[in-house]
């Protein structure tokens, strides 16, 4: 079996560089540009290169620029060897060829590439590797690889201008489906790539269940629905469709949540329901080839387990919670919070104090333990009602929309808490979540 190599570059970020690039380059003249990148090891055979930050030099950079090759002058390279090389980063060049037909590597780019891919072995002590790119001259059409330390040898490298591993989409003559007429504003592209994302929600509750209803109208097909808990009557208040003969019969709520999926498409979906716990294996071997994990979950171990899933296997993560508690002048106060890490790391859950690891210890401890331990009341659970966990569930399924069409920043993730009655959204300054000493994405 040949090993994967994937490139991924968020939209919001791929737009900025392409507009760089073609900023920068006159008529016929070739340009370059670079991306630095971490490198995750998924497994033995797929690795996944995510850039942190990207360069496009100007033509004050160069030493010459034509339509048959470039050179950058010295002191541009120093500048990257100083700034991120030496970091440790992984690098990405692209540069265009003349012309719009499937650009191909030429005599030259291979010399110089080699050399290049050696030097870096040889001269930083971190040794990253080299991925090389070109495009046509409007940058549609690319070719990517990926060079040995010794520069002798090549892999081919998919590249994704999103987060998610999705098939890039062509132009199509065909009419939108009738289903989707009223969205198709935001293209096909976009509802192509909404059919075949696969997501893993975990939790089919109040706020999953509004998700996956939503999401599922949006274009999601594919998904795995992973919750161990049953239907119950307290459940009829906030989960669209639910019955109470679904609750006096104690469905599972990954196969109610189905139900809710086969509806919009009785035919052409991919639903795995597992009425399983999320540490269970056959939850992390789904995760793993997953495009998104949502969590949507009560608990503390729980996200804990995701956030571990979600790092091990360089996947987005997206939480969603909502909180219903009193003031001390007797009125209700309400909140909900949609977070996204970075998928390269930085900050986290834990980070965001969205995993408290002593609720999470306690909540797989004996149940008179746990009880004890938090004060339990008998009978008495979480508040939680219908139109809270559908702000929290329709902002979510904005932010996967995002994501998708870019026009969301997302590099360095998202924190937003919704507060009611005053009816503000509050979007958290993310640096202040970087923790470089985290139990789960410190360095």
């Amino acid at each position: 079996m040949m090993n994967k190599i994937t490139f991924h570059v968020p939209p919001l970020m791929w737009n900025q560089f392409q507009k760089a690039m073609l900023a920068n380059k006159r008529k016929n003249e070739e340009v370059i540009g670079f991306f630095f990148c971490d490198r995750h090891k998924l497994t033995k055979r797929h690795s996944r290169y995510l850039p942190q930050a990207w360069a496009v030099p100007g033509p004050d950079c160069y030493e010459y620029q034509t339509a048959s090759g470039l050179v950058l002058k010295q002191q541009f390279h120093l500048y990257l060897l100083e700034t991120y090389l030496k970091r440790g980063l992984d690098v990405v060049h692209v540069h265009t060829h003349p012309g719009r037909s499937a650009p191909h590597f030429s005599s030259i780019d291979d010399s110089h590439e080699s050399e290049y891919a050696r030097f870096l072995s040889t001269a930083i002590k971190r040794k990253p590797r080299l991925i090389s790119g070109i495009f046509d001259e409007s940058l549609h059409q690319p070719n990517f690889r990926l060079w040995n330390r010794k520069g002798t040898e090549v892999k081919p490298v998919e590249f994704y201008r999103s987060w998610f591993e999705i098939a890039k989409a062509t132009s199509s003559n065909d009419e939108t489906e009738l289903m989707f007429q009223r969205q198709a504003v935001f293209g096909d592209k976009f509802q192509k790539q909404l059919a075949q994302m696969k997501v893993t929600l975990i939790g089919c509750g109040g706020i999953g269940a509004v998700f996956a209803e939503m999401l599922g109208r949006l274009g999601v097909r594919k998904w795995v629905l992973v919750d161990s808990d049953r239907l119950e009557t307290t459940n009829l208040n906030r989960m669209p469709g639910a019955t109470w003969e679904m609750a006096e019969r104690q469905l599972p709520k990954v196969e109610y949540v189905k139900q809710l999926i086969k509806q919009i498409y009785p035919t052409g979906s991919g639903v795995r329901a597992i009425p399983e716990n999320v540490e269970s294996e056959t939850v992390k071997a789904e995760i793993g080839a997953s495009d998104l994990i949502v969590i949507a979950t009560d608990n503390h171990y729980s996200r804990q387990i995701a956030q571990e899933l979600a790092h091990a296997n360089s996947r987005p993560l997206l939480c969603l919670g909502t909180h219903i508690d009193i003031a001390p002048n007797g009125k209700p106060r309400m909140y909900c919070r949609v977070t996204l890490p970075p998928l390269g790391g930085n900050w986290c859950l834990m980070c965001g104090n969205i995993i408290n690891l002593q609720r999470a210890a306690l909540e797989t401890a004996p149940r008179a333990i746990a009880q004890a331990a938090v004060g339990y009341i008998e009978g008495i659970n979480d508040p939680a009602v219908f139109w809270l966990n559908s702000i929290c569930a329709s902002t979510g399924v904005g932010v996967v929309q995002g994501m998708l069409n870019g026009f969301l920043k997302i590099d360095s993730g998202l924190d937003w808490i919704y507060q009611f009655p005053e009816s503000q959204w509050r979007k958290t300054d993310t640096d202040y979540l970087i923790n470089s000493g985290c139990y789960f994405c410190g360095n």
